[in-house]
């Protein structure tokens, strides 16, 4: 495994590098994110964008492993670009989508419209997910369009989720890096190449632009980035599923905290007759912000979790009879609905988030 991971070193290190570099001159001269709806958290106008610094540290990371990787040669033979192709093409419509909206904002409907038409198509060139494995001889088959459905379901929540958690310093990217790196290793375990080469230069480029965004601020990912985060791992993980046979509640896993603090909150805020549309600061890092947090506080904490996750994952993707995901995504998803439940209770006791 780590001989293959090792072999990656130099397009990982282009990432990172191309990321820095890049991310570096957006602070001089990228677009800025002004504090105008109650989802921001900044006082002050901030250069954004750093997605397009993280898109071309990962794409050029690639292109050297074109050259110096055997591993990556491999894998884009044959079967290989058909499905790397749709994958890159579409996580780079993410991107600019995601730059345009940073620069001149989309209404919620075309946006909506726009991530499903991708969702789909990646969904259908990169493979759809059609079958549920619940033990060695339990599987359960989903008709072709219900697949179709699920799989662009994942890309569309995966994608959205990372962008809505991308409010606090290094909360979305530093999270979305270290689930990447957990499939790397997943991938690499189960012989999937192209899927460890993609995750590894994501993460490095990510790593990149939190060089800047971690300590102060300084530079935001903006749309452009959290969308790109989330495509990469959610096609990542199509991929990986694809040419491993990866049970599909693993990739859930690897992102779990992500998930779980976005869609909670859109569950507390329709229980309670709220737009979903709307802007707001009802996320469990934000009531942590108003409860004094630090951003680097808020951060670190979701990476624990999140790191508590990858380790879950990739014990549970060793399971030969693939139920322990099933149970392991069913009890860290209790645990987390707990989680929240419990810290929205005393937010409302404090005063710091409505009933």
């Amino acid at each position: 495994m780590w001989p293959v991971m090792l072999e990656f070193v130099s397009g990982v290190v282009v990432a990172f590098l191309v990321s820095l570099a890049g991310c570096r001159a957006l602070m001089l001269a990228g677009p800025l994110d002004h504090p105008d709806n109650a989802r921001k958290v900044q006082t002050r106008p901030t250069p954004t964008s750093g997605g397009l610094a993280i898109g071309l540290g990962f794409a050029l990371g690639l292109l050297v492993l074109s050259f110096w990787s055997e591993s990556w040669r491999g894998a884009l033979d044959g079967e290989g670009v058909s499905l790397l192709s749709p994958a890159a093409v579409c996580a780079f419509a993410f991107l600019m989508i995601g730059f345009f909206d940073d620069a001149r904002p989309i209404g919620a409907g075309i946006k909506l419209i726009l991530f499903s038409a991708v969702s789909l198509v990646a969904s259908t060139m990169i493979g759809v997910i059609d079958v549920l494995p619940f033990g060695v001889e339990m599987q359960l088959r989903l008709p072709f369009a219900v697949g179709l459905f699920g799989t662009t379901l994942w890309v569309f929540v995966l994608v959205n989720c990372v962008n809505f958690m991308d409010g606090a310093n290094g909360l979305a990217m530093g999270s979305v890096a270290i689930g990447l790196l957990g499939l790397a290793v997943i991938a690499t375990d189960s012989g999937s190449a192209s899927g460890a080469a993609i995750c590894l230069c994501c993460a490095a480029a990510l790593a990149g632009f939190l060089v800047w965004n971690v300590p102060n601020g300084a530079l935001f990912a903006g749309d452009s980035g959290a969308l790109f985060a989330g495509a990469v791992g959610a096609f990542a993980s199509l991929l990986v599923m694809r040419e491993t046979g990866l049970s599909p509640f693993v990739p859930p896993l690897l992102f779990l905290p992500l998930l779980a603090d976005a869609l909670l909150t859109l569950a507390w805020r329709a229980a309670r007759g709220h737009s979903l549309l709307d802007g707001h600061s009802e996320h469990v890092y934000q009531i942590a912000l108003r409860a004094n947090w630090t951003h680097k506080r808020v951060a670190f904490a979701y990476w624990a979790a999140t790191a508590v996750c990858v380790a879950a994952a990739f014990a549970a993707a060793r399971d030969p009879t693939q139920l322990s995901p099933v149970i392991v995504l069913a009890a860290l998803a209790a645990l987390t609905l707990l989680v929240s439940w419990a810290v929205r209770r005393h937010a409302v006791a404090m005063g710091i988030a409505e009933v």
